[in-house]
């Protein structure tokens, strides 16, 4: 009786709850960088765990052989499972965001950016320091994804006495990163686009290159223009007209002007020249 209570006790204790939720990529546009050739930014999960502080990201690549629908009590880390390639990892943990959080709304204030980013996302593939642990492996390692690759996530929170898993989401769906073009393979030759678009691109060309040459004639006649008027301005002589002496008219006052006063008759003169004559007709 003592063997079969026990196992009774332990079964339910080694099984997890499974919840029907599945960690989705952050659907919010006002994030730009969601996924890169080799991170997958995933939204956080709000008011979904009601016991336990931490949660566990679980990781593995879509086309693993090994995709178990719940984690087992023996996790792998991500060097002994290829970075997912051959099972699943324990990628990264975080504390569990409050159930009053407001949706993620992204913030304009430069000190409240980066802190809203960690309370309502979660980056996979952003720790590249993990990599170099190689002799001493940690069990979380949150390491850059495989370029190409599909990937798909689970939330998972422990019990904090027995560290054995309570509660579970669903895989998430596959989720692929973004594929990197090669430099080389690039195409820049025309015969990817249609003709209409050649046509728009020469026309637009030729209009640029018409209006450039206005505006570079137009800033050429406005220079010569005014250089040839400065040229004119200083070469003709500024003449002016001074008040002219009539030369006749000065003379004539000052030779007047020179000439003895002819003496005045005195008195008697003056009476004698009055009454000779007078009595010279008598």
């Amino acid at each position: 009786m003592k063997v079969v209570f026990l196992l009774c006790v332990w079964i339910p204790s080694a099984v997890s709850v499974v919840l029907n939720f599945k960690p989705e990529v952050s659907l919010t546009s006002d994030l730009l960088v969601i996924r890169t050739a080799t991170t997958i930014t995933l939204s956080k999960p709000i008011c979904l765990f009601t016991n336990g502080t931490i949660v566990e990201v679980f990781g593995v690549q879509a086309n693993s052989t090994s995709l178990p629908n719940e984690i087992g009590p023996t996790i792998k880390n991500y060097q002994q499972t290829r970075g997912g390639a051959t099972g699943p990892y324990r990628a990264a943990s975080f504390v569990i965001a409050t159930c009053t959080s407001s949706p993620f709304m992204a913030s304009t204030d430069p000190t409240r950016i980066q802190a809203e980013i960690d309370e309502y996302l979660f980056r996979a593939g952003n720790d590249v320091q993990c990599l170099n642990q190689v002799s001493n492996p940690p069990e979380i390692c949150n390491a850059p994804l495989e370029a190409g690759a599909t990937y798909r996530f689970k939330y998972a929170v422990r019990n904090e006495s027995t560290k054995a898993i309570e509660v579970e989401t669903l895989w998430s769906d596959s989720i692929s990163l973004l594929q990197v073009v090669e430099p080389t393979i690039l195409s820049i030759s025309p015969g990817g686009r249609t003709g209409g678009m050649v046509v728009i691109t020469t026309i637009l060309s030729i209009l640029l290159f018409l209006l450039l040459c206005a505006f570079a004639t137009m800033l050429i006649f406005k220079f010569w223009g005014s250089k040839e008027l400065v040229t004119v301005e200083q070469s003709v002589p500024r003449t002016y007209t001074t008040h002219v002496r009539n030369k006749g008219y000065s003379d004539r006052i000052y030779s007047q002007a020179s000439k003895p006063d002819a003496p005045q008759p005195t008195d008697k003169l003056r009476y004698q020249s009055t009454v000779e004559p007078a009595q010279a007709s008598a």
